[in-house]
């Protein structure tokens, strides 16, 4: 199958009648492995599900970005482009100062104890928010900065939890807690007021709703499996998609303090999250088609006018928070159940599509200011960028770290139409298994941009341990911070 170019013809490799993806068989995949978010058992039903998917055409070969021994060595990339915590390699300043005048501009992450901690980017002001029985995961700011919601687990059972930043003697109190129906993922709401999240449910799962003050009890807005979702920007509705494809999916957008139903949008097809523009004007998913096939669809809601692409295997998709610009990646083959593909561009306006990348992109993740998309790729020897150039000092010496794959960093100038090639690293497990197969969702609501669009926050199996690095996007280089895992930025 030949790769997409950009010119007339904007269609990508189009999947062939009934042999795309299997709907029941991503269903359960992925319900699987969603319900095991937070577990540890994720991380081996995530390694089944990548082998499975990302070498359709050799099913007999192991996967290379799961078994493959990593071929650059931490410790040597040290020697060349790794800071100590102090050295000022990431000037940071906060877009958004909060209301009192103060620079909030922090970053949490999960210490080594399973403690959620915060602190400034050169590592001062560091405060230990929890010493609880639980174990915490994936901590998100809310919008404003002022609270972190994080999920804690122990033995009876699992709890979401909303943190003031700021160290305390007293044990968080869950805003719900539950032993068979836990929750295992969270999605604050823009306006800081609620947290939305998923919980285990006899039928699927469990959208909830819940007051960050904790005003109100929890509520059950909508059961589904998977659910995938975006805020609007008025707090007031949220676009679900539930189901993956097929009779039992649904695309709909819903009202927070509604019953959880609303109007179909349209018969879902073969992607995860679907996308609200900045300014609410577009809409991005992908809708099923006659024949099994699947196409990304771009609506106009003032116009209702329609940007339509055909596509192979899966669709992940994330608009730029400041333009009316599309990035997305697909998989490559029709009957690939994979969105690892090439990343692309598109102007909702024109439909206009630009190819950023030919790598096989893992994960995009958009710069607060719009500018820059920073990208994952799989690493293998020989294999380049048609659009980015590569620092001569990026790559050191074949290592093994954890029989972990090795991610190569990539940082793509959308204004200035240049990409470059930063360095490449391990990923610590939990960022590998249960981040980045839906970092569409977790783009959302936890990020690892600096507010100020110069620096990324990354987790990295470094000297076999899990250690915390700021990169600076302008010259590559890498800031120890932390020991620890699952670090995210401020908002502002």
């Amino acid at each position: 199958m030949s790769e997409f170019e950009p010119g007339d013809d904007p269609f990508v490799a189009i999947p062939e009648p009934k042999s795309g993806p299997s709907g029941c068989r991503i269903i359960l995949t992925i319900i699987v492995v969603l319900s095991l978010i937070g577990m540890s058992a994720s991380g081996a039903i995530w390694y089944f599900f990548y082998q499975q998917q990302s070498q359709p055409d050799q099913p007999s070969q192991p996967d290379p970005i799961v078994e493959a021994t990593a071929v650059s060595s931490e410790s040597d990339l040290a020697e060349e482009e790794t800071s100590t915590v102090g050295d000022p390699i990431a000037t940071v300043q906060p877009l958004f100062p909060a209301e009192d005048g103060a620079a909030i501009n922090r970053i949490v992450y999960v210490n080594g104890a399973g403690q959620i901690v915060t602190l400034a980017p050169d590592g001062s002001e560091v405060r230990r928010l929890t010493d609880a029985q639980q174990r915490f995961q994936f901590p998100a700011w809310s919008p404003d900065g002022r609270s972190i919601a994080a999920i804690g687990a122990d033995r009876t059972g699992a709890g979401l939890f909303v943190l003031a930043d700021g160290p305390t003697d007293v044990a968080p109190e869950p805003l719900y807690t539950d032993r068979d129906e836990g929750p295992f993922y969270l999605y604050w709401s823009p306006d800081s007021s609620q947290v939305s999240f998923l919980a285990s449910h006899p039928d699927g799962m469990g959208l909830h709703l819940v007051q960050a003050d904790g005003s109100a009890d929890s509520r059950l807005l909508t059961i589904g499996g998977p659910l995938y979702w975006q805020w609007t920007a008025d707090s007031q509705q949220m676009l679900i998609h539930s189901g993956f494809s097929g009779e039992a999916s649904r695309l709909e957008l819903v009202t927070a303090n509604g019953d959880g139903t609303g109007d179909d949008i349209a018969a879902p097809g073969f992607f995860q999250t679907p996308g609200i523009s900045a300014d609410g004007r577009y809409l991005a998913y992908a809708e099923e088609i006659p024949g099994g096939s699947s196409r990304l669809a771009v609506v106009d809601t003032q116009s209702e006018a329609v940007e339509q692409q055909r596509h192979a295997g899966q669709v992940a998709l994330a608009w730029s928070p400041t333009a009316n610009q599309l990035a997305f990646t697909n998989g490559t083959e029709p009957n690939s159940s994979s969105f690892i593909g090439p990343l692309r561009l598109m102007d909702a306006a024109t439909g206009k599509i630009r190819l950023l990348s030919s790598d096989p992109i893992i994960a995009f993740f958009w710069s607060p200011d719009g500018r820059y998309l920073a990208a994952l790729s799989i690493f293998r020897s020989g294999e380049g960028d048609i659009n980015a150039r590569t620092d001569k000092n990026a790559v050191g010496k074949p290592a093994q770290q954890q029989n972990l794959p090795l991610l190569r960093l990539l940082v793509y100038d959308v204004n200035a139409d240049e990409g470059r090639y930063l360095f490449s690293f391990v990923p610590t497990l939990p960022f590998l298994t249960q981040f980045l197969p839906f970092f569409d969702q977790y783009a959302l609501s936890h990020r690892l941009w600096s507010p100020d669009s110069q620096a990324l926050v990354l987790p990295m199996v470094a000297d076999g341990r899990n250690q915390i690095f700021i990169v600076n996007v302008m010259s590559g280089r890498k800031q120890l911070l932390a020991e620890g895992s699952m670090p995210f930025w401020s908002p502002r």
